[in-house]
């Protein structure tokens, strides 16, 4: 489902900043700073942050990142996070790849990166666009720390079919495989779909993968 584009909230994301880091000015002393002695983590696709809110919450010890490209959904969600004042997250409004490469060029890796119910793209042409496709997962390997994790999650069978197919072409670590996840496990928590999913009979995927030194780095290493 496409989001409509919502003035006010794309207004909000062009006035507050608090909670926003803006790569274009980004400040690798200030955002060191941030992170201090904490694990990171990056959620891609936030929705209305009321997964990444709940989450970050509970581990107040850990820092969090949402990258959303929309930014009508970066609005919402930053009102939300806002709103929350929690100061153990922040959010990108902009493109994925272009985060990775400025993480990148500052040395900064994630513990962790989480993806929650992600567009399915399900048509052959748009293989690229989904998150758990080759160019999205050697990028991921590229910012994982060396025992980082994916967590990942979707209502959606052929893509997570897909995922998980995925995952094991390119060698990581399997932790958890579950096709009927039910029990919300204590580094997780609820987005604004996933109950209404599970009340109309919708089984949840979950995987979690674990990077390590088999995994592949390299597109010319993938068969």
């Amino acid at each position: 489902m496409r989001t409509k584009y919502k003035r006010w909230a794309v207004e909000y994301l062009n006035q507050s900043f608090n909670n926003q880091i803006k790569l274009e000015d980004f400040n690798k002393e200030e955002f060191l700073k941030f992170i201090g002695n904490s694990h990171l983590f990056l959620e891609i696709g936030p929705g209305k942050g009321q997964f990444i809110t709940s989450l970050a919450s509970k581990f107040k010890e850990h820092k969090f990142v949402v990258c959303e490209l929309n930014d009508t959904i970066s609005g919402i969600c930053l009102k939300r996070i806002d709103e929350s004042e929690l100061t153990n997250i922040k959010l990108v409004a902009g493109n994925f790849f272009d985060l990775g490469k400025i993480f990148l060029e500052n040395n900064i890796l994630f513990d962790g990166i989480i993806l929650n119910f992600s567009d399915p793209w399900p048509k052959k042409r748009h293989e690229r666009r989904r998150l758990t496709s080759d160019i999205f997962l050697l990028e991921y390997v590229s910012l994982l720390k060396k025992d980082g994790i994916i967590y990942f999650k979707s209502d959606n069978d052929d893509f997570s079919n897909y995922s998980l197919e995925q995952f094991k072409k390119f060698k990581f670590d399997v932790i958890k495989e579950c096709f009927d996840y039910n029990e919300l496990e204590d580094f997780d928590a609820l987005t604004e779909f996933e109950t209404k999913f599970k009340n109309e009979g919708i089984k949840i995927k979950r995987f979690v993968m674990k990077n390590n030194e088999s995994v592949i780095k390299k597109s010319e290493d993938l068969i």
